[in-house]
């Protein structure tokens, strides 16, 4: 009795510095404080990328009269900026102090991307449904303001990869993923509630839709200099590097004499590539040709921090015991299989797609987590900046392809009839859900260099104490047997 007393009367203070998430995110140590500010930053970033782009972003131009493939190209046009990114280690590498630098370029990106697009339709001519009637010619003016920001975040973006590094040390890495996803998913809260008002506004009062679209980018844009101003907050370190002079031509050499890093980096594009062939058209192809909501599609990615809840501790333990690249190698697998399950839907089948969402929301825990960390595992100590441009430039190529790709046999395929015929007759209908299908067969393959190279790449001491568990799992599967057979002797 005495001592259920005694812990009921822990204080709650107590109880909350002695939980994990405390330890992850604590505001009073240096590197807890620089996780929290990044959370928040997350948190807030979410919210305006969530309020100016996805479902959004798409009802957005499709408002102002914008097709599928107006609506691909501009979706495709910021991965055109990724060269930049080698010039970003010789700018960056000049100044030893970068935080003042890389806020004034964060906020200019998002000026440019959400207020300037939000603003540039008042500068063209409508009809009479408020639908831009030379949609070429803002199709132009938006991939011009795009290249612009993208090109400003090319440049100066990987200074936050190598400055906030230092505070994903490797004892609080997988936590700090896995929590940081699971709060950053509570944003589809609020965009669940903003698409329930959406659709019955697109239905009860037209007139006011694009206008209400138009609102939510200018309360995004408030949100994203909320994110700036928490990003302004944690402690900056000094930079560690092996070169004296910057040059472009170390994001190239530097990884490839580090193999581990090189073949984690190689595995991530090819998750990328198989993950963005069907990207491009996908939101517009749900909300118009299958009838899905807004409002269910939000309400949905609403539960999502939920799986996190529910399955993240399961997943935490199967990243252990299976090493980080064997578990995204079984996690690629049983996702391929929702998007074979995917590539059926037809219209007005919301079942079908309330499942494969589902599926794929238990899945993203284990998948989103290994991916966010995965440019962390093999990175060095030294010249961080070289190795984070080299990872993103080589991973919004293989996303720029994969969406080239996709756009190519989105385009062609129906000239073949015969293609549409044949995938017709086992019951998946038009080009998007083909692009589903390859997405599945993609994953699957790329689940093989998963397996393959997982012991050149697993860090030693993750691969020492995978094979101390092997060993010891053998041994006690061997005393097991020798029990029986000693059993068996005894009974004969």
């Amino acid at each position: 009795m005495e001592d259920n007393s005694a812990k009921a009367r822990v204080p709650l203070s107590e109880k909350v510095r002695g939980s994990g998430l405390y330890r992850v995110y604590n505001p009073k140590d240096e590197h807890g404080r620089g996780r929290l500010c990044m959370l928040l930053s997350g948190v807030f970033g979410g919210l305006a990328g969530q309020f100016s782009g996805d479902i959004f972003y798409t009802a957005f131009l499709l408002s102002y009269g914008f097709k599928y493939s107006d609506i691909s190209i501009l979706l495709l046009v910021p991965y055109i900026t990724t060269f930049l990114h080698i010039f970003s280690p010789a700018i960056l590498e000049r100044f030893k102090r970068r935080k003042v630098i890389l806020a004034v370029a964060r906020l200019a990106t998002h000026t440019i991307n959400i207020l300037g697009i939000t603003l540039l339709p008042l500068f063209f001519a409508k009809d009479a449904d408020g639908k831009i009637i030379n949609t070429a010619g803002m199709t132009i003016a938006f991939v011009a303001l795009i290249i612009t920001a993208n090109a400003i975040s090319a440049l100066f973006s990987p200074g936050y990869s190598a400055w906030h590094a230092n505070f994903l040390t490797d004892n609080v890495r997988a936590d700090y993923f896995t929590s940081s996803q699971c709060i950053n998913a509570t944003v589809y809260v609020a965009v669940f509630f903003m698409s329930i008002f959406a659709d019955d506004l697109e239905k009860t009062n037209p007139s006011a839709y694009a206008p209400f679209l138009t609102g939510m980018r200018y309360l995004a844009y408030v949100l994203a200099v909320i994110d700036v101003i928490f990003l302004l907050i944690p402690k900056e370190y000094e930079y560690s590097k092996t070169v004296e002079k910057p040059n472009v031509k170390d994001i190239f050499t530097l990884p490839f004499k580090n193999k581990p890093f090189l073949l984690t980096i190689i595995i991530v594009v090819l998750v990328t590539f198989a993950t963005n062939i069907h990207a491009g058209y996908i939101n517009a192809f749900i909300m118009n040709d299958i009838g899905v909501p807004k409002r269910l599609i939000s309400g949905i990615n609403a539960l999502y921090f939920l799986f996190f809840i529910m399955f993240g501790a399961m997943w935490k333990k199967f990243i252990a015991k299976k090493t980080w690249f064997r578990a995204l190698g079984f996690s690629l697998i049983i996702e391929a299989l929702s998007y074979l399950l995917y590539s059926f839907i037809t219209p007005g089948n919301l079942v079908l797609y309330t499942i494969v969402r589902l599926w794929q929301h238990v899945m993203g825990v284990v998948r989103g987590t290994i991916i966010a960390t995965m440019p962390y595992i093999n990175l060095p100590d030294s010249d961080r900046t070289n190795y984070l441009a080299f990872y993103t430039i080589v991973n919004n190529l293989g996303a720029f392809i994969s969406r080239l790709v996709g756009q190519a046999i989105y385009e062609n395929i129906g000239h073949a009839g015969f293609i549409i015929d044949a995938f017709s007759a086992i019951g998946i209908h038009g080009e998007v859900p083909i692009l589903i299908l390859l997405c599945a067969v993609l994953e699957s393959v790329v689940a093989i260099p998963c397996f393959l190279w997982f012991r050149k790449i697993t860090p030693k001491p993750l691969l020492d104490e995978y094979d101390a568990r092997r060993a010891m799992k053998k041994q006690l599967s061997d005393e097991k047997k020798a029990q029986k057979a000693a059993g068996k002797a005894e009974k004969m």
